[in-house]
This record gives structure tokens, C-alpha cells and sequence, in this order.
């Protein structure tokens, strides 16, 4: 799959033309769009495992879901396909990450909404805080809007984020973490990240399961 820090690492054209466009498409569907993946060239790094006890229950994925609310998972051409992908590189990148599987997701046919999403297990005693800072670590301080958003039922942390064009958000919880970036065609802007942080949540309800 198409790495989003490799596309962070490539950049891209800003400009104000990216929020009109983002905001037809917002008023079209009822679920927002967002997504994200690190660059297997990232160096590997080694989240501490002594930050506070993350907030909210005992969580695994559960499922890769084809459907999500408006999302559907497609192909890098906007095809529709029946699984996620299976990626090894980004464990190996990133030591917070015990397994990972990514895909592209696509609201409808609103080609310039769609969205990446790369998410997994994390790796034994790893704490939310960690996993984010890690991750957080490979843009080498460029990021900008960084934003904190609500955890919901199942806790942990939520944070958003821009770089080179391509908004970010991350959640990661108690057992599980997942990353959407969307870069759209033209620009950037706070409003995306919003948008993007709001389809967090769906995501997570249809991903995540709490354990007894």
C-alpha cells in the first residue's frame, strides 16, 4: 500500500480551493473522511512503556470492515475490494505496532475524498501516549495544527495533525491504533482536520471491540 509518510515526504500544493471542495463533499455524506501509514523507511523506534494507564477498556480489532457508514474499501484506482491488506513493513518501522493492516476508503463516488487507513495491535505494554508520540516522531517536528479530539466510549487518545499537505489523525487505545490521512487535491486547512477526526469514531465502533 501507498505509504502516507512517503507522501508527506513528497509534499504537495496548498491552497484554499481544497476547503470548497471538501465542503460539497461534506454536505453529501453523512460520514466524514480521513486516513493514514508511515513510511517503511522510517526509522524504527521504541515507544516507553511507563506513560499513565491509558483511559478506557481492554480493546482488539475485530474486524476490517469492507463498509464503514459511506466508506467503502477500494483500490488504489477506486475499485471495490473484498479485504484489507496485510503490511509488514510498518511493524517493522514502528515498535509500537504489533500487526497492521491498511486500505483505501472511498465515500460513494467522491473520488477526491478518499481516504487512507493503516491500523493493528499494538505491541505489548505500549501505552496510547507512546504509540502517538512515536508515530508523531517521524515528521521530525514539521507537523502543525496539532490537535487533541475526543476519545469516545472506547478511550485512549485522538490526535490530528498536518504535514505537506496531508492531514493525519491517529487514535490509539488500549490494545488497538489506527491512522487515516486524506490529502486532498489542492491545499489544507484547519477545517480538514475536523472533518478528518470525525470519522474516527464510526471507524472504531465497527473496527474496535471492548474485552471482558
Amino acid at each position: 500500500m501507498f505509504s502516507s509518510l512517503s507522501r508527506w515526504l513528497a509534499g504537495g500544493a496548498l491552497g484554499a480551493a481544497a476547503v470548497a471542495l471538501l465542503a460539497a463533499g461534506c454536505s453529501s455524506h453523512g460520514t466524514p473522511d480521513g486516513a493514514s501509514s508511515p513510511s517503511s523507511q522510517a526509522p524504527a523506534s521504541s515507544p516507553a512503556a511507563s506513560s499513565p494507564a491509558p483511559s478506557g477498556p481492554a480493546t482488539r480489532i475485530v474486524a476490517y470492515p469492507v463498509r464503514a457508514g459511506a466508506y467503502r474499501l477500494v483500490d488504489k484506482a477506486g475499485k471495490p475490494v473484498a479485504a484489507a491488506t496485510k503490511d509488514r513493513k510498518f511493524p517493522q518501522s514502528f515498535s509500537f505496532a504489533a500487526t497492521a493492516r491498511d486500505g483505501y476508503y472511498l465515500p460513494g463516488q467522491a473520488r477526491h475524498q478518499i481516504v487512507y487507513l493503516i491500523a493493528g495491535r499494538l505491541a505489548q505494554g505500549v501505552t496510547p501516549a507512546a504509540a502517538v508520540t512515536s508515530y508523531l516522531g517521524s515528521f521530525s517536528g514539521q507537523e502543525v495544527h496539532l490537535t487533541t479530539e475526543p476519545a469516545g466510549p472506547l478511550g485512549g487518545a485522538v490526535k490530528c495533525w498536518v504535514a505537506g499537505g496531508i492531514t493525519f489523525c491517529m487514535w490509539a487505545d488500549n490494545g488497538t491504533y489506527g491512522i487515516f490521512d486524506y490529502r486532498p487535491p489542492l491545499g489544507l486547512d484547519t477545517a480538514l482536520i475536523h472533518h478528518l477526526a470525525g470519522v474516527v469514531p464510526g471507524f472504531r465502533k465497527v473496527m474496535e471491540q471492548a474485552q471482558a
